[in-house]
């Protein structure tokens, strides 16, 4: 399992992450990305995603313009 992390406070609602990669993120109603619930933690940013989505995280990872994606060790 991978830990992802969003920081909400850096993600300025792109999109890029859950257009290119939306098993692993969604669209939140203030437009910013989510963790889809089926992999949420405590709250909508953080979640233990499958190992088998690895290159679906990174491509939204990699593809933030604001870095916001984090995958937590």
């Amino acid at each position: 399992m991978l830990r992802v992390v969003i920081r909400a406070s850096e993600c300025f609602a792109c999109g890029l992450c859950y257009v290119l990669a939306p098993n692993v993120f969604v669209e939140g109603a203030d437009g910013k990305a989510e963790i889809d619930p089926r992999f949420r933690s405590n709250t909508p940013f953080e979640g233990e995603v499958p190992d088998d989505l690895a290159p679906d995280v990174i491509r939204g990872m990699m593809t933030c313009p604001s870095k916001a994606i984090d995958i937590a060790t």
